[in-house]
C-alpha cells in the first residue's frame, strides 16, 4: 500500500494518506471528519477551519457540544484520549472527501478518476464555500491533457455543472457547445438522454441569445467601428463602410455560425483573399499583402474584445436549473374556497393527510380492501409517537387534497370526482399505481375516456408525455406519443414544455417519432410505385415524361403531378420542422389534379378520378393510417 507522508524539519508530522482506501490520518489529529459513508478523516481543525466559513462553524459547534457535555474545554483536548475526539458528520462520501482533503492540506492533490466525481469534488467545495480551494482545484484540472472540457466532453459537462450547480463549468462547456451549431432535437439524437428537458431548454436559450447578440452586436461594429480599428485600407473590394469584403463576410458569419471566431479561421479566410482564392477570377489582393502585420493583429484584438463582449451578455443570462422539472401549477389548499366533497366520511377511523395540510377522514377497511399497500401499512405495529387527531391516527401522503379528495372517491359508492387538469389527472393515476390500486385505476381511465379528457394540443401534448413518462404511465404515454405526431418536435415549438422531459423520456419519444418516420417513407414510396402500387391505375397519363423517368415510355409511369405529390411529402419526413399527419393528403391531391387537368387539359386523370377517384383516396390513406400505426416501445427509460 503506498502511503504518502510529507514532513518538514522541525514541523509537526505529516498526514498518512492511504489513496487505496481513501485512509487519511493525521498522528496529532484533534478532529474527526465523517462521511456520509462511515469513512473518518483524523485531521488538525487548524487547516479545516481556515479553509472554509462554513465547516469552520460546524467544527466550533461539535467542539463546543462537547465540552458541554464532557467537561472538557478547548484548551485541555489535546490530553484527552485520542477516542473522544469530535466528530463532525459530513453529507459527502469519504472518497470526495478524501479528494477535498489533498487540496486542504500540504500534500499532493489527488483529482477523482472520473469526469462526474471530479465536479462532484468541485460542488463540494463550493458548498463549504472554500474559495481558494475551488481555484486550486481548477487550477489543476486546467493542466490535464486532454482539455477536462472540450468538444466530446461538453454536453456531458454541461449537463454535470447544471447538476451541481457549476456556473464557471456551465459557461464553459455550454460555449464549446456552439460548435454543434444548428441545435435541434435531431442531431442531438445520441444527447437527449444526457440531461434533462429544463438545462437542454436552458442550453437552446442560450444558443439563441448568443446569435441574437453576436448578429446584432457585431452589425454595430461593422459598421461603426471595424473601419477605425482596421484603419485606412487600400483593398481592391471594399464595402459601403469602407472594410475590405472578405473581412465583412467573415464578420457577418459569426452570428450564425459562433464557431467560426476563430484565429485560424480569420487568417484562412484572409489568405484566401490575398491569394485570389474567394474570387472568380483568381486574383489575389496585393494591397491586403502589403498590409504590416500589426494592424492586422490589432484588428483582431479588437474584434475579440467585441466578441467577449457580446458572448459575455449572453452568458450572464444562462441559468443553472438543477435539474428541476416544471408539471405545471398546483393548487394549494388556500386557493380552494369549497370544502372537498369527501374530506370527511361519517364513522372515519384514520386521517389521510394531503401535502397541502387537508385532513381526509376515511375508512381503514377501505383502503385494505382496495390496496394491498395500505393493507400492509395497517397490519404493522403502529409507533406510539404516531400523530394522533381526534383519536385517530394520521398517515401523511405526497398527493394534494384534490387528488387525494378524488382517489377517495374512486374508494367508496359515490359518484366519482375525476380532476379538472391534466397535471392532476396523471398524478391520480400515479397514485392509484402507486398505491396497488389496479381496479381503481381502470376505473379513472374509463372515467377519463368517457369525458373525453387528456387529450391536450399543441406543445401540451409533449408535456403531458413526459409528465406520464415520469410516473410510468404506459397507456398514457403511448396515447400522448401518437398525439405529438401531430406537431413538429423542434425547440421552438415545444418551448417550455421541453422543461417537464427527464431522463430517456425525450429519446425515447425521439425514437418513436423516427420509427414513425421511416414507416411513413416506406409507405409513400410504395404510393409512388405505378406497377404494383395504389397509384398503377394512373398509368396512360399523356403529360410529359419526367426528366428523371429511366424506364422506357412503353413501360408506363405515373403522372408527375402525382409523383411531385408524394415526393414533397417524402421531403417533409426528411426535415426536422415536419409532422407525422397526413390527414390534409386528400386536399392536396384534389388540388394538384385540378391544377393539372387545368393546365394540361387532361382528361384521361380527370376520368380516372371520377372512376377510382375516391376508392384511391381511401385506400392511400388507410395505407397512411396504418403506416402511421406503429407501435409505441420504450428502451432503457422504463424498468
Amino acid at each position: 500500500m503506498s502511503t504518502i507522508a510529507p514532513r518538514t524539519s522541525g514541523s509537526p508530522l505529516g498526514p498518512l494518506i492511504f489513496p487505496e482506501n481513501f485512509g487519511f490520518d493525521y498522528p496529532e489529529a484533534d478532529v474527526v471528519l465523517r462521511s456520509c459513508d462511515s469513512l473518518e478523516f483524523r485531521v488538525l481543525k487548524l487547516y479545516i477551519l481556515h479553509s472554509s466559513p462554513i465547516l469552520c462553524e460546524r467544527v466550533l459547534t461539535s467542539l463546543n457540544s462537547q465540552a458541554s457535555a464532557t467537561g472538557i474545554t478547548a484548551d485541555s483536548k489535546s490530553d484527552a484520549d485520542a477516542s473522544s475526539l469530535p466528530v463532525v458528520q459530513l453529507s459527502d462520501t469519504g472518497a470526495i472527501l478524501f479528494n477535498l482533503l489533498t487540496y486542504i492540506f500540504p500534500v499532493p492533490p489527488i483529482l477523482p478518476p472520473t469526469v462526474e466525481q471530479t465536479m462532484e469534488l468541485l460542488s463540494v467545495a463550493q458548498k463549504y464555500k472554500m474559495d481558494v480551494v475551488l481555484t486550486h482545484i481548477r487550477n489543476h484540472i486546467a493542466q490535464r491533457e486532454p482539455p477536462f472540457i472540450r468538444d466530446d466532453t461538453a454536453f456531458y459537462i454541461y449537463s454535470l455543472a447544471q447538476k451541481y450547480g457549476l456556473r464557471t463549468e456551465a459557461v464553459l462547456a455550454a460555449r464549446l457547445t456552439l460548435a454543434f451549431l444548428p441545435l435541434t432535437l435531431d442531431s442531438l439524437e445520441d444527447k437527449l438522454d444526457m440531461m434533462p428537458g429544463a438545462c437542454l431548454h436552458e442550453l437552446w436559450k442560450y444558443h439563441e441569445r448568443v446569435k441574437w447578440d453576436l448578429t446584432s452586436d457585431l452589425e454595430e461594429f461593422r459598421t461603426s467601428h471595424a473601419k477605425e480599428a482596421l484603419g485606412d485600407s487600400t483593398c481592391q473590394s471594399l464595402t459601403a463602410s469602407g472594410i475590405p469584403t472578405w473581412l465583412d463576410h467573415y464578420i457577418g458569419n459569426i452570428g450564425s455560425a459562433p464557431a467560426s471566431f476563430d484565429r485560424t479561421e480569420f487568417y484562412m479566410a484572409f489568405s484566401s483573399h490575398v491569394r485570389g482564392l474567394g474570387n472568380k477570377r483568381g486574383i489575389g489582393c496585393t494591397p491586403c499583402a502589403l498590409r504590416p502585420r500589426d494592424e492586422t493583429r490589432a484588428f483582431w484584438a479588437a474584434l475579440t474584445s467585441a466578441v467577449h463582449r457580446s458572448m459575455a451578455k449572453a452568458e450572464s443570462g444562462l441559468s443553472l436549473v438543477g435539474g428541476t422539472r416544471s408539471e405545471g401549477h398546483v393548487t394549494s389548499s388556500s386557493e380552494s374556497s369549497p370544502p372537498f366533497q369527501y374530506s370527511d366520511m361519517p364513522s372515519a377511523d384514520v386521517i389521510l393527510r394531503s401535502a397541502d395540510l387537508v385532513n381526509f377522514h376515511v375508512h381503514k377497511s377501505a383502503l385494505v380492501t382496495s390496496s394491498p399497500f395500505f393493507s400492509d401499512m395497517f397490519s404493522l405495529p403502529q409507533p406510539p409517537n404516531d400523530e394522533v387527531v381526534d383519536g385517530l391516527p394520521v398517515v401523511h401522503v405526497p398527493e394534494d387534497a384534490e387528488v387525494l379528495n378524488s382517489l377517495i372517491s374512486m374508494l367508496y359508492p359515490v359518484p366519482p370526482e375525476i380532476p379538472h387538469t391534466d397535471d392532476n389527472i396523471l398524478a391520480l393515476l400515479g397514485a392509484s399505481q402507486k398505491y396497488d390500486m389496479p381496479t381503481v385505476q381502470s376505473s379513472v381511465r374509463a372515467e377519463v375516456r368517457r369525458k373525453g379528457l387528456l387529450s391536450p394540443k399543441g406543445a401540451e401534448a409533449f408535456r403531458v408525455y413526459a409528465i406520464a413518462y415520469g410516473k410510468r404511465l404506459i397507456p398514457e404515454m403511448e396515447t400522448t406519443a401518437r398525439l405529438t405526431l401531430d406537431y413538429p418536435m423542434t425547440f421552438e415549438f415545444l418551448g417550455a414544455a421541453l422543461r417537464s422531459f427527464e431522463g430517456w423520456a425525450l429519446r425515447d419519444l425521439a425514437n418513436f417519432r423516427q420509427r414513425c418516420t421511416d414507416s411513413l417513407t416506406s409507405c409513400f414510396k410504395s404510393l409512388s410505385d405505378h406497377r404494383n402500387g395504389p397509384s398503377r391505375f394512373w398509368v396512360g397519363c399523356p403529360s410529359p415524361v419526367p426528366r428523371f423517368q429511366t424506364q422506357p415510355r412503353n413501360e408506363g409511369f405515373s403522372p408527375i403531378w402525382l409523383q411531385e405529390l408524394f415526393g414533397r411529402r417524402l421531403r417533409q419526413l426528411d426535415g426536422s420542422t415536419y409532422t407525422l399527419n397526413p390527414s390534409n393528403l386528400r386536399k392536396e391531391y384534389l388540388v394538384a389534379l385540378q391544377a393539372h387537368i387545368h393546365s394540361q387539359d387532361c382528361r384521361f386523370c380527370a376520368k380516372m378520378h371520377a372512376l377510382k377517384g375516391e376508392t384511391f383516396c381511401a385506400e392511400v390513406e388507410n395505407m397512411l393510417a396504418q403506416a402511421r400505426n406503429v407501435q409505441y416501445s420504450f428502451f432503457k427509460g422504463i424498468s
